[in-house]
């Protein structure tokens, strides 16, 4: 349907008001009074507040407890003014029914484009995270048999394309004790000299070295002031069984005890070994936070009676988007005697969780747009009914049926793009504040140190043109209406 630029005039005048803009100037003003308020809370609150920083370095809160409900109504009050600010700005150019439509169609644009990308957000950096504790490719045995040529495989494995590196690990569920705190954990056995190239153990260690682990002499003496055991190796606690649950310092013994492991004469027995703790590490996920730990794989063997057996190889690749095709050429090339899996099949849960999660916060959100497709609707029949002389006299002057029908779908159109382009920009424009200035978050609470936020093209066409289509056909029946409409009908009581 070609629209012609008369057209396009005509629609443009149908849904300017230029005569009422006096009167609803109130709206413009009370926006921007709200817009300052925020904007001075904020600026006070920059100067006069003190802040300070959790125990992992991150901005969480600030020294008066009630800062943070005065920041939140800072933020509050900026975002409702722009709102009120905006909405005064339609009405000053557009009729006040055209500029709620508008304005519907600018909520049901931004508000989208901004959840999908905090959503996105979410995902990517519990991606990171699964990636920073958990390799990209884990390779185990598929039978009974002890995986003790590992060195091998390895070998095999790296000269996969495609994989960068390569290290195995030994893994057994056994319980940890400090004085009367008990609890259990995943234990995993790692070659120190290898595992900081396949994870990213190594950024997330605190107060000490992956390679510590083969070196317990470095430790420093117990806080406590125990003697030193000479034959204690080294042991490495996530953050929340570190501080929170066993309460030890670097230098503090635990013990480990494996239920099933050594072998007596009436059959298996429980294990027990002392450890010393060589530090902690902060990965950024409770569940491996307060269930993980790391010893070197030599004195897992020892400890696990497990001589020269790990339990499986982790593999890091080039791009962790090809971990599914680098996984098929590794299953390829070592057989069916191996299971590979990557990340993704590893997690595939969870990811899809929250695949179905963003679905259908899609579809909740794209309802904005549908309500103000309706809004549409209904202002295109009230300028059908109310320009009802305007259309007879262009009827009379010459106008067909398709002429009129395509003006009233210009109007619906201009609707559209003038709220899909301003949501449009406001939902990029929050996304890049978030982004750059952060809004924090309770790292306590929530784990995390402040929103995330991730933009994706695709997504952002996928909500524009969904409200552009979803605003076309808000314009076909009253379109339809104003075509039917016969120049006597409108001049009637003129």
């Amino acid at each position: 349907m070609a629209l012609s630029g008369f057209e396009w005039f005509v629609a443009w005048r149908h849904l300017r008001d230029p005569e009422r803009r006096s009167r609803r100037a109130i709206a413009l003003k009370i926006g921007l009074v709200i817009l300052g308020i925020g904007v001075l809370d904020l600026v006070a609150l920059k100067l006069y507040g003190q802040p300070v920083k959790d125990k992992h370095g991150f901005l969480s809160s600030r020294a008066n407890p009630i800062f943070g409900y005065f920041q939140t109504g800072g933020y509050g009050a900026i975002f409702l003014g722009t709102l009120i600010t905006f909405l005064g700005t339609l009405t000053r150019s557009f009729t006040l029914f055209t500029a709620i439509s508008i304005f519907g169609v600018f909520l049901g644009t931004a508000f989208p484009i901004l959840v999908l990308s905090v959503m996105s957000g979410f995902e990517m950096d519990l991606k990171g995270k699964i990636r920073g504790a958990k390799a990209d490719i884990v390779i185990s045995r598929s039978d009974e048999i002890p995986f003790t040529d590992w060195q091998k495989a390895r070998e095999a494995i790296l000269a996969v394309h495609g994989v960068r590196a390569a290290t195995p690990y030994l893994e057994a569920e056994v319980m940890v004790r400090s004085g009367t705190s008990p609890a259990g954990i995943l234990l995993r056995g790692i070659d120190p000299d290898t595992a900081a190239s396949v994870l990213d153990l190594g950024k997330s260690v605190r107060d000490c070295k992956i390679t510590d682990l083969a070196h317990p002499e470095r430790l420093p003496k117990d806080p406590y002031g125990e003697l030193p055991d000479a034959n204690a190796p080294a042991i490495l606690l996530g953050e929340e069984l570190y501080s929170r649950t066993l309460r030890v310092f670097q230098g503090s013994y635990v013990d480990v005890v494996c239920p099933l492991c050594k072998l007596g004469p009436t059959g298996p027995m429980p294990g027990l070994k002392r450890f010393r703790v060589m530090g902690h590490f902060y990965s950024g996920m409770y569940e491996f936070d307060s269930k993980l730990a790391y010893m070197s794989l030599e004195e897992a063997q020892k400890f696990l009676y497990m001589p020269g057996e790990v339990t499986g190889i982790d593999v890091r690749v080039s791009d962790p988007d090809t971990a599914p095709v680098v996984a098929m050429a590794i299953k390829a090339a070592m057989g069916d005697a191996y299971d590979v899996r990557s990340w993704e099949e590893l997690n595939k849960a969870l990811f899809m969780a929250l695949k179905i999660e963003k679905i259908g916060m899609f579809v909740v959100m794209t309802f904005i747009a549908l309500v103000a497709s309706f809004s549409i609707i209904s202002t295109l029949i009230m300028n059908a009914t109310e320009k009802g002389r305007e259309i007879a006299i262009l009827k009379a002057m010459g106008a067909t049926d398709g002429g009129i029908r395509r003006v009233f779908v210009a109007e619906g159109l201009y609707i559209g793009l003038v709220g899909l382009l301003s949501g449009v920009l406001a939902g990029v424009g929050l996304c890049v504040l978030i982004k750059r200035y952060g809004l924090p978050l309770p790292s306590d609470i929530y784990y995390i140190n402040q929103l995330p936020v991730v933009m994706r093209g695709s997504e952002i066409a996928i909500v524009a043109v969904l409200a552009l289509v979803l605003c076309f056909l808000a314009t076909v029946y009253p379109a339809r209406l104003a075509a039917r409409m016969r120049p006597a009908d409108g001049l009637r009581y003129e």
